[in-house]
């Protein structure tokens, strides 16, 4: 065989966008024959830094034959003076059989021609990634091929009709996994059965609705907070002993209209 050819420069940038490198490996001489070969490609930067390197065990096989471009170049390719079929932008292989395709082909989809795809039954899309699903899938699940779903947290099944949680969720709680529900804004506990009162009903009120507290009897307020019949008038008394006024008493007060005792006879 002659020297390979490749179909990029030595020297140059690598471009952002896929692209197909092409290695020939024209036969010499009019002799059948096949041969093995290794290739490795390897890209150094402007100061000569190895930044990527291909794997070294990629080994390969050539077959020569006496025919000039042995099966003939498609898609309009053009056999050279070396025996090598020179492909058209957008195809390439031994043959320019093989188009290119950008973004590939997904879930089995066949490139036929450069950025057109043959989809399987069950997807579309202009790279196949689309699933085309007649299967209805509940509970917040995605369809992605015939007859199949992806379910969210908390549900299983075929069409995600199974949930995870024996006992469903109230108050619009949703299932997230294994008896886990993830509750809505007002509600509590393990099933999203308990509401929320922030503040609190205290020790006098039990939390009924979000929010919403019921009153034991003699309590009343939105926190339960307030008794009926309590004066909300309260006697202000001095702090200090000093402070207090000694009123005379009663009998007091007559004993000092009581003359003294004399020794003198009325």
């Amino acid at each position: 065989m002659a020297d390979p050819t490749i179909n990029i420069p030595l020297l140059g940038t690598v471009p952002h966008k896929a692209s197909v490198v092409q290695i020939g490996f024209p036969c010499l001489g009019k002799q059948d024959g096949v041969a093995a070969f290794e290739v490795n490609v390897v890209i150094m930067n402007s100061e000569g830094n190895i930044i990527l390197q291909t794997p070294q065990n990629a080994i390969f096989f050539k077959t020569c034959q006496r025919v000039e471009c042995p099966g003939g170049c498609r898609n309009e390719g053009v056999c050279n003076k070396r025996h090598v079929c020179e492909c058209p932008d957008g195809f390439y292989g031994p043959h320019c059989e093989k188009a290119l395709c950008v973004p590939r082909c997904m879930n089995g989809g066949l490139c036929i021609t450069p950025g057109l795809c043959i989809c399987p039954p069950g997807f579309y899309g202009i790279n196949c990634d689309k699933a085309n699903c007649t299967t209805t899938c509940f509970n917040g699940g995605t369809c992605f091929y015939l007859g199949k779903c992806i379910c969210p947290s908390g549900y299983e099944g075929d069409q995600c009709e199974i949930s995870k949680c024996h006992q469903p969720c109230r108050n619009g709680g949703k299932c997230t996994g294994k008896n886990k529900c993830k509750c809505s804004k007002g509600y509590q506990g393990d099933l999203c059965s308990k509401p929320v009162c922030e503040p609190s009903c205290g020790l006098y009120g039990t939390c009924v609705e979000p929010n919403k507290c019921q009153c034991k009897e003699g309590w009343h307020g939105r926190h339960c907070n307030k008794r009926y019949g309590a004066s909300s008038v309260s006697t202000l008394r001095p702090a200090g002993s000093k402070h207090r006024q000694h009123m005379p008493s009663p009998r007091r007060a007559e004993e000092k209209h009581v003359p003294p005792e004399s020794n003198y006879i009325w």
